[in-house]
């Protein structure tokens, strides 16, 4: 009995350790989870562009053949799908409210008219600023201006009208403002 728990007891150093096995069957897959809360709609057709009135560098040029200042924004977001299937508001925020672009001021007379006008093309948002009698620098009363980039490739308008009058139309549709920067927001559901 001594020498059978002699030989139990002796045992020697450990080994290294031996090859990795092979990779046993994959699993049964667990039950499907309960389906989760729908999120809330996207604005994957909407597209924010921001520029200070402090970062602007006006030329004087021409807008329709009156002196005005302008401004060109180069934007790559300014593409063929905005071109062809979508428009750009345009806003400013101007004596802490935001206001549709064009923007037209006039004075308590009538004698004194201030326009901003926006236009676009091709990956460029351009600025006019005039007013009568001349240009407009607008620089120290404009704080920002926002554009809104949508497209929607989904609209099948009549024959003749525009992607840009057809979103309009939705818009208008749904009970929107386009004059009313914060009605847009909230319809696209766009944080300020």
């Amino acid at each position: 009995m001594l020498a059978l728990g002699g030989l139990v007891a002796c045992e020697g150093p450990e080994g290294p350790e031996g090859p990795k096995g092979d990779t046993g069957d994959t699993g049964v897959a667990g039950p499907t989870g309960p389906a989760g809360e729908d999120g809330q709609d996207g604005n994957a057709n909407v597209k924010i562009i921001n520029l200070l009135g402090v970062d602007i560098t006006w030329i004087e040029g021409e807008y329709l053949g009156r002196p005005a200042n302008i401004y060109s924004l180069a934007n790559n977001a300014v593409n063929d799908d905005i071109i062809n299937s979508g428009t750009v508001l345009g806003y400013c925020y101007l004596y802490e409210e935001w206001y549709h672009l064009p923007l037209t001021w006039e004075d308590v007379d009538g004698s004194v008219r201030q326009y901003i006008v926006h236009t676009y093309s091709p990956n460029t948002i351009t600025l006019y600023a005039f007013q009568t009698g001349g240009t407009l620098d607008p620089t120290g009363a404009v704080e920002e201006y926002r554009f809104m980039l949508i497209t929607d490739n989904t609209v099948t308008g009549n024959k003749g009208t525009s992607a840009e009058a057809e979103i309009l139309l939705k818009l208008t549709e749904a009970g929107v403002d386009v004059n009313n920067y914060h009605e847009v927001m909230e319809y696209f559901g766009i944080n300020n």
